[in-house]
């Protein structure tokens, strides 16, 4: 038991903290006049402001003209081999790695080193002391089926059948949700309520079936798990059981066809585990980071779920769903299990009872992010920063270990370049999150403790969680300031499978069927990985990208063996993508992104890409809630009118750059300052009026899934509370109306940091 908590012996003596690193470094500019800061305005010539005048000093070019990745993009393409992540991949599904255990200190140890092996300018382990969730070995979590006498009749499974008879051993965890609370919930009522969304709970409510004070059962699926017990709360359950429909994780298990290892379907045995909370982060330290000595918060004052929940395998689930009284649900209720669905809440045979118990222990533990720097060599103190969180719930071979593997082969690409003497404009962070399974707790912990330097100097979070899923088309979702330097790399790198008729990874993205979304990129990044601190918080550019399934073909919520026992090596060695080509096209794309941002003398950042999304954002709430603000007397036409100025002014400047020649270094400064500065505008200190964790005003979650976006959150927060009032609510309204007026504000700021700064 004593393997399951990481140890800091031997640890005494950690390398230099990150602080000297982002804190302290300047770029002299002694030696630039005034004169240097003039321009010229000559006849258009696109890109004219990327041209360089001469080679590198390890004999490269950097990106010029149309070319936004110079010699050492073309390098990188070169070196980087799938068989090497294929390596990387096997070495790091070789045992479970859940945060807060001896395993994942392990991986974080190896991660050191081989980074420093590979020539980085400097690698820290960087621990931080978060509240973590775990089961408790000797009293795993079950559910039961007791009969009128109190006899057991039925016991959940603790643990996935194993597929070669070999039991797992101790760095895989038994079946549990991370911050469900202790506690035994016994009942004779059992309530079926679909997915666990809000509209769910309403229309279970609507058939007469009471929540409150009722244990539930949900499938996993369609929303973030932890949004479904935030709803079970606001209905006054009991508790809740969720679980691994085969409708959705099996559909062809009626009709006989095998699970896993002989398709990528869950076997019925397969146990989806994860974390529940609702807000990302240490839970005992919001808004700071969690370092030694810090105040932490009584757990009653935590914002962690009150009612005991548990994970189940629709094997299971079966025992209790046939046993369930009641009205028969709606068709499309019904899952995959060959049974009769009923809302319940009555069991079919009297006094039996569910018992429900869960004996989880919350323990302060330390989590290690890996941070490895290439030091930049004009612009130390910009920084591109590249992340995966690196634990996982058991093997995690797609979640995120396929997005591990890649990062490492990433990093060994940049490592051959620095041997040769290469050094990009702008600094490179590596980053290896650590505990983002629970919350993305390493990478919020870090944010938190560099939120003033990020805020002035980070460039972009370049964010991989998991590589593959599927290998049908790419997911990309990032905010609007990256999509050039995502299309252009995109446009660089080879195609994955060239017999599908593709030359590049740009043909097979951009002419195949969509993957989730009817456009090439969205804004949808939400909170489903370590992005989400970056751009939330202090608005940072992000990006969020996999490859994905056939969603004409497939209607997925979750990959089938997401989370489970059975996410391991072969899975993607034997099924999704056994010569790794998929894991390499998007890991060539991930190293040309980053590459670009580093070395390019202007950022290929596109203001005017802005401009369509905030134009998407005002249609969105025209359609959406024209009648009801027309209604209750709101404009939106001050908001139109500030983002048609805003169009102007990143026209206005996109021209100017593109007319520019012969940048001096300040110069480029100013400008690449103006168009970093730009989405930071978006952020808002007090947050949304219902959310005031969710400082972007501009990019946030839907408030009832956390997997969802919402252009514009606050104001979608305060038009979801003043339209689902069921009388008069003119307080709600005037909610309405201020967080327009901030959204209002944070536009024409970010409009005023695009306008020419000599010019107020």
């Amino acid at each position: 038991m004593k393997d399951w908590v990481a140890t800091t012996m031997g640890l005494a003596v950690l390398v230099p903290t990150v602080a000297l690193l982002l804190a302290g470094v300047t770029v002299s500019l002694d030696a630039i006049t005034l004169s240097d800061v003039a321009s010229q305005n000559c006849p258009a010539n696109p890109d004219a402001h990327m041209t360089y005048e001469a080679p590198d000093a390890y004999g490269g070019l950097k990106p010029s003209g149309e070319d936004y990745f110079g010699t050492a993009g073309e390098q990188l393409l070169d070196e980087m081999k799938a068989e090497n992540i294929e390596r990387n991949l096997r070495y790091l599904t070789s045992k479970g790695h859940m945060a807060g255990t001896r395993q994942d200190l392990e991986q974080a140890e190896y991660l050191k080193k081989v980074w420093l092996d590979q020539g980085l300018d400097q690698v820290l382990l960087q621990p931080y002391n978060v509240q973590l969730s775990h089961p408790d070995l000797a009293k795993p979590n079950k559910v039961y089926l007791l009969d009128e006498a109190g006899e057991v009749k039925f016991t959940s499974s603790v643990m996935e059948e194993p597929l070669d008879g070999v039991q797992y051993d101790d760095s895989i965890p038994p079946a549990f949700l991370a911050f469900s609370p202790a506690g035994t919930v016994v009942t004779e009522e059992l309530v079926y309520v679909n997915y666990g969304m809000y509209e769910d709970f309403l229309a279970v409510e609507a058939a007469g079936v009471r929540v409150g004070g009722r244990l539930v059962i949900a499938k996993f699926g369609r929303i973030f798990r932890g949004d479904k017990i935030q709803n079970a709360q606001r209905f006054n359950a009991s508790g809740i059981i969720l679980y691994t429909d085969p409708r959705d994780y099996h559909p062809d298990w009626q009709s006989g066809e095998p699970g896993y290892p002989h398709t990528l379907w869950l076997p019925g045995s397969g146990i989806q585990r994860g974390s529940i909370l609702w807000r990302d982060g240490d839970p005992t330290t919001p808004y700071y980071p969690a370092l030694d000595g810090v105040y932490r918060l009584p757990e009653e004052q935590t914002d962690t779920p009150t009612i005991p929940a548990h994970t189940l395998s629709y094997n299971d689930a079966r025992k209790l769903l046939v046993n369930l009284g009641g009205q028969e649900v709606p068709p499309a209720w019904r899952g995959g299990l060959n049974i009769t669905y009923r809302m319940g809440p009555q069991l079919n045979t009297p006094a039996w009872k569910v018992k429900l118990e869960v004996n989880n222990v919350k323990r302060v533990l330390p989590t290690y992010n890996v941070i490895g720097m290439i030091r930049g060599s004009e612009e130390p103190d910009r920084y591109v920063i590249y992340g995966n969180h690196r634990d996982s719930w058991t093997f995690g071979s797609c979640d995120p270990s396929s997005a591990t593997a890649v990062q490492m082969e990433v990093v060994r690409a940049y490592g051959h370049l620095l041997a040769q003497g290469w050094k990009p404009r702008r600094s490179i962070l590596f980053c290896s999150w650590g505990a983002g399974e629970y919350g993305f707790f390493g990478t919020w912990e870090w944010v938190e403790e560099y939120f003033k330097i990020l805020k002035m100097r980070a460039v972009a979070h370049l964010n991989v969680d998991l590589a593959i899923i599927g290998t049908y088309n790419m997911l990309v979702s990032a905010s609007p300031l990256l999509h050039k330097i995502i299309k252009e790399a995109s446009k660089r790198t080879p195609a994955p499978d060239p017999s599908l008729g593709y030359e590049t990874l740009w043909d097979h993205w951009n002419q195949r069927g969509r993957a989730a979304s009817p456009d090439l990129m969205d804004y949808n990044l939400a909170s489903t990985s370590e992005h989400a601190p970056f751009y939330q918080s202090i608005g940072v550019p992000a990006s969020y990208m996999l490859w994905e399934i056939n969603f004409d073909e497939y209607d997925w919520s979750d990959y089938p063996l997401y989370h489970t026992t059975y996410e391991d090596f072969d899975a993607v060695k034997n099924i999704l993508d056994p010569e790794f080509r998929y894991h390499l096209s998007l890991g060539q794309m991930w190293a040309l992104m980053g590459v670009g941002l580093a070395d390019a003398k202007i950022l290929p950042m596109d203001p005017e890409d802005e401009t369509a999304m905030l134009r998407r954002m005002l249609a969105e709430l025209k359609t959406e809630y024209g009648p009801n603000l027309k209604e209750n007397g709101v404009s939106l036409g001050s908001l139109e009118s500030v983002i048609e100025r805003f169009a102007l002014v990143a026209k206005t400047f996109k021209s100017h750059v593109d007319n520019l020649t012969n940048v001096s270094p300040l110069l480029a400064r100013q400008l690449n300052d103006q168009l970093l500065l730009l989405e930071k505008c978006y952020t808002h200190t007090e947050g949304s009026s219902l959310r005031p964790h969710m400082k972007n005003m501009m990019f946030g979650t839907n408030n009832f899934n956390q997997y969802d976006s919402w252009l514009a959150p606050g104001v979608r927060d305060a038009l979801w509370e003043a339209t689902h009032c069921q009388e008069p609510c003119p307080q709600r309204w005037q909610v309405v109306r201020q967080q327009l007026s901030i959204l209002q504000y944070v536009i024409n700021s970010a409009l005023l940091a695009m306008k020419d700064i000599t010019r107020l």
